[in-house]
């Protein structure tokens, strides 16, 4: 693995776990300003991407597995280590910070634990279109036959002369 400082290509998935030498309350207190200034990091991470929390929280389920099941991070053998944490733990994933941020330099009260990574990367799905998946996927109207088209032309022509019909009778009336 690279150095867990650097901060590479912003288009992987990853997430950087640090621990926190204080309280759950005091580490949800912090801005983000106040959590940038301590990592060293340029600007401020957005918040919609960084996760607090305590570890005592997460015994039942086990960080191990919360990182790996549910984050779909490949930990590796670090499982025993991630699970022996205690206290506030803080994760930042890599869609919280900007491209200008190039390397972490965490100051107390943070300590980096380690960095993870996605097992591989995942192409996103452009689209379906074998001819398997025909019929199973929202194929949106079929278009029109002209046997149809003739169909409700033939109909508003009926239509307009019931009303022609109906207007001589009713003026010859």
């Amino acid at each position: 693995m690279s150095d867990p400082l650097d901060i590479p290509h912003m288009g992987r998935k990853l997430v950087w776990v640090l621990s926190f030498d204080g309280t759950l309350d005091e580490l949800e207190a912090l801005t983000p300003e106040a959590i940038a200034e301590a990592l060293g990091l340029w600007a401020t991470p957005d918040m919609a991407h960084v996760e607090r929390f305590d570890m005592a929280t997460m015994r039942d389920y086990g960080f191990a597995r919360y990182l790996s099941e549910a984050g779909g991070f490949n930990i590796g053998d670090a499982a025993p280590r991630l699970d022996a944490l205690t206290g506030p733990v803080l994760l930042i994933h890599a869609k919280a910070l900007n491209d200008e941020d190039t390397r972490f330099s965490p100051e107390p009260p943070f300590q980096l634990i380690a960095r993870f990574g996605t097992s591989h990367d995942i192409p996103p799905v452009i689209g379906i279109d074998s001819e398997s998946a025909k019929g199973q996927l929202p194929q949106g109207k079929p278009p029109k036959s002209p046997a149809r088209m003739s169909g409700m032309v033939a109909t508003v022509v009926l239509i307009f002369l019931a009303f022609f019909v109906a207007a001589f009778v009713w003026i010859g009336g």
